[in-house]
C-alpha cells in the first residue's frame, strides 16, 4: 500500500518544505515503500510514477491550524490587505513615496495569502470536512501557485527592507533625500525589486508537476498526482539553490538589513528627540515640541513594531531553514514547519493592525471606506481632515 507524504527539502519562508503540499503521491523524506514490482512503482526518483491506490490523510495537527485556523485569518489577511492597497493609492496617501512600498506589500501579501489558500488550507480544509473536489483544484493549481506564493514571498521580504532604506535616508540624511529619493528613482527601485523577485523565484514553477490522475479507492475519488521534476531532484540545484541561496538572500541579507537601518533610525530619532527638548522656549515652542515629539515616538514604535512583527513570524523560517539544511527531519520539524507556515500567514494578514495604530490618515480613510461615506460631503471631510493633519 502507498501512502501520501512529504515533498521535503524546501527552506523557503513560507513552505519551509514542499511537504506542506503533500500530494498524495509525493514520497521524498518517506520511510514507507510502496510493495509495486519495480516498473510499477511510484519512488521519490520515479517522476513519471504510476498511480497510488489509497489516499492518506494528513496530520491532525497540520488540518487544525492550516485548515480551520488560517482559512479565517487568510480571509480576514485578503479584505485587510485589499482595503490598505486601495488606502496607500487614495490621492491623500499617494503623494508620499513610501506608501509606494506599502501599496506594493499589501498586493504581494494578497498574493502570498491567495496562493496559500490554495497550496496549504483548501486541502486540509477539504480533507476535514471530506469535501474531496476541494483537495483536487488544490493538487491541479499547486505547480503555479506555489510559484507564485514564492515569489510573493521574496517580494514582500524585500519590500519591507526597501521601506526600512527609504525611511533611514530620509531620517538618517534628510538633507540628501531630496536627491536621493525622488519620484522617478523610487519608483525604477521599486520595480527593480519586483524584477528581482520574480527572476529569483523562475525555477520554483518548474519544480512540480502533476504526473497522472489517480482513483483513490479507500476515498472512492479521482485525485491529482503531483511529482517533484527532474530539475526539483538535482543535486546540485538543491545544494545551491536550498542551500545557499535562499539562505543568504531571505533570510541573512534581510535580517542584517533590517537590524541595522532600523537602529540607526532608532537612534537618529532619539537624538532629534533630545534636541527638541533642549530647544524648547516660550508656549509656542514648547507646544511645537512636544507635537514633534509625540510624532518622533509614534514613529519609533511603529519602526520597532514593524522589526519586531517581520522577526517573530520569521525566525522560525529561519530555524527551519537551519534545520533542512543540517539535515534533520522528523516529527519535530514537521511541527515547526506546519507552525512556520501559519505565522508567515499571520505575518502577511495583520500589517493592518500597524498601520492603524500609527497613521491617523489611515484611520481617517478607513472609516471613509468602512462607512461608504464617498458623496461630495465625505469628499469634503477628507479635504478638511486632511489640512488639519498637516
Amino acid at each position: 500500500m502507498t501512502t501520501d507524504a512529504n515533498f521535503t527539502g524546501d527552506p523557503s519562508p513560507l513552505v519551509s518544505v514542499l511537504g506542506l503540499i503533500k500530494s498524495p503521491d509525493l514520497m521524498i523524506g518517506s520511510t514507507e515503500v510502496p510493495l509495486f514490482e519495480e516498473e510499477d512503482m511510484c519512488t521519490p526518483l520515479n517522476i513519471s510514477c504510476a498511480c497510488h491506490t489509497d489516499y492518506s490523510s494528513y496530520e491532525g495537527l497540520e488540518r487544525v491550524f492550516l485548515g480551520l485556523v488560517a482559512v479565517p485569518v487568510i480571509m480576514f489577511g485578503i479584505l485587510a490587505n485589499v482595503t490598505s492597497m486601495r488606502i496607500f493609492t487614495h490621492r491623500i496617501m499617494s503623494g508620499s513615496s513610501i506608501n509606494w512600498y506599502l501599496a506594493v506589500l499589501s498586493a504581494s501579501d494578497t498574493l502570498i495569502l491567495f496562493s496559500a489558500f490554495f497550496v496549504l488550507s483548501l486541502p486540509r480544509f477539504g480533507e476535514y470536512l471530506t469535501w474531496w473536489r476541494a483537495n483536487y483544484i488544490s493538487y491541479s493549481v499547486t505547480p503555479c501557485m506555489y510559484g507564485l506564493m514564492m515569489t510573493a514571498q521574496t517580494c514582500s521580504v524585500f519590500m519591507t527592507v526597501g521601506v526600512s532604506v527609504h525611511r533611514y535616508i530620509g531620517v538618517c540624511h534628510p538633507y540628501k533625500s531630496v536627491e536621493w529619493l525622488p519620484k522617478k528613482r523610487v519608483t525604477t527601485f521599486i520595480i527593480g525589486l519586483l524584477t528581482f523577485s520574480v527572476i529569483f523565484n523562475t525555477t520554483r514553477f518548474f519544480e512540480v508537476h502533476i504526473s497522472n490522475v489517480c482513483y483513490r479507492e479507500n476515498i472512492d475519488y479521482y485525485m491529482p498526482s503531483l511529482q517533484p521534476t527532474a530539475l526539483r531532484m538535482n543535486d546540485l540545484y538543491r545544494q545551491i539553490f536550498f542551500g545557499w541561496a535562499y539562505t543568504i538572500v531571505m533570510y541573512v541579507v534581510p535580517f542584517t538589513l533590517l537590524i541595522a537601518l532600523n537602529s540607526m533610525v532608532l537612534s537618529a530619532v532619539r537624538r532629534s528627540r533630545r534636541m527638541h527638548m533642549v530647544s524648547q522656549c516660550g508656549a509656542e515652542s514648547e507646544e511645537f515640541s512636544k507635537k514633534a515629539e509625540r510624532k518622533e515616538r509614534q514613529t519609533s514604535i511603529m519602526l520597532i513594531s514593524i522589526v519586531l512583527l517581520f522577526i517573530a513570524c520569521n525566525t522560525l523560517a529561519f530555524v527551519c531553514n537551519i534545520m533542512e539544511n543540517m539535515g534533520t527531519e522528523g516529527a519535530i520539524y514537521q511541527t515547526l514547519v506546519t507552525f512556520n507556515n501559519l505565522l508567515v500567514i499571520i505575518n502577511a494578514s495583520c500589517n493592518i493592525c500597524v498601520y492603524m495604530l500609527f497613521s491617523g490618515k489611515y484611520r481617517m480613510l478607513l472609516r471613509y471606506y468602512l462607512f461608504c461615506d464617498w458623496s461630495r460631503q465625505g469628499e469634503l471631510l477628507i479635504d478638511r481632515l486632511e489640512k488639519s493633519q498637516t
